[in-house]
């Protein structure tokens, strides 16, 4: 019962933070087309991070320890071990990249507007990272799903 409580908590938080980050590509594209609301976007994605997508992601990681934990598949395996150390790399990418470049692209939006050379090197900075993570989130899917030995 455990072993199934787990797994409902594993999947439907990774949902949630999955369908929410890569929702971001969308409201972006939105708000580059009407400028005036670019700053409201910005503050509204940081706190998409912090509230929904960080936290799903970090508790599909840690239920995802645990039904390895319980469920007695070998930590050794190709795609629990590559499963870990992508969600870690994720980890750090978010928390030591992104989340700072995010907050410099709205620093330079207050400063210089979203034309400025700076706003619009931090913004691809920004996306570079985001498209990243998201190639990382899909690889972990997949490894999730496939499971190859």
């Amino acid at each position: 019962m455990l072993k199934v409580l787990l797994l409902i908590l594993h999947i439907l938080s990774v949902m949630l933070a999955f369908g929410a980050s890569a929702s971001i590509g969308f409201w972006a594209g939105r708000a580059h087309a009407e400028p005036a609301h670019l700053g409201f976007m910005l503050r509204s994605l940081q706190k998409l991070d912090r509230f929904l997508i960080d936290p799903g992601y970090g508790l599909g990681g840690i239920t995802g320890i645990a039904l390895v934990q319980v469920s007695g598949v070998p930590w050794t395996v190709l795609w629990v071990e590559a499963g870990m150390l992508l969600w870690v790399i994720a980890l750090g990418l978010t928390h030591g990249l992104l989340r700072p470049t995010m907050r410099r692209q709205i620093a330079a939006l207050e400063a210089g507007g979203p034309t400025s050379a700076e706003y619009l090197a931090v913004a691809r900075k920004s996306q570079g990272i985001g498209l990243s993570l998201s190639l990382i989130a899909i690889a972990i899917v997949v490894l999730m799903v496939w499971k190859p030995i």
